[in-house]
């Protein structure tokens, strides 16, 4: 009777639920080259390491996600993802992202907010190239009127 009695015990006990991973919801990010890497934070509360599949579609043309990122998360720790994209025009864009464990997906959909900027990159290079090569034409100007000044005095 005891034994039964323990057995049914055992039985009525709950055990302790896997927590499945999850991504953490993110700040609004600025995406200022035509190729980057989105920084994706995933934590997995669970006892146990699990290998996870980060997958992303963008809600707009604006942005391209290029392919999605599979990483093994330590148990009851939280990685850093960076999933790759690419910049087709200026504007926001959101990105859904969700997880998947052997093609089934485990967590709740978040959406993370992205200003896209691509063409930012390439107006700074351009400017400070144009700003150097205005401060050298101004510097040889300036020698070539002190060596006029030298040669005359």
């Amino acid at each position: 009777m005891k034994k039964l009695a323990l057995a049914l015990l055992f039985l009525l006990i709950p055990l302790p639920a896997s927590a499945d991973p999850e991504v953490v919801p993110g700040s609004q990010i600025n995406l200022v080259a035509r190729d980057a890497r989105i920084p994706i934070t995933v934590s997995n509360p669970d006892l146990q390491p699990i290998e996870v599949v980060l997958k992303a579609e963008s809600t707009s043309f604006r942005l391209e996600v290029l392919e999605d990122v599979t990483v093994l998360l330590p148990a009851q720790s939280s990685e850093i993802v960076e999933v790759p994209v690419r910049a087709i025009a200026n504007g926001p864009v959101q990105l859904r992202v969700w997880l998947e464990v052997n093609g089934e997906k485990v967590s709740q959909d978040q959406l993370i907010t992205i200003n896209v900027n691509y063409d930012v990159e390439l107006f700074l290079l351009v400017t400070f190239g144009v700003v150097m090569f205005a401060l050298v034409i101004v510097g040889v100007a300036r020698t070539t009127l002190k060596l006029r000044r030298r040669s005359v005095d």
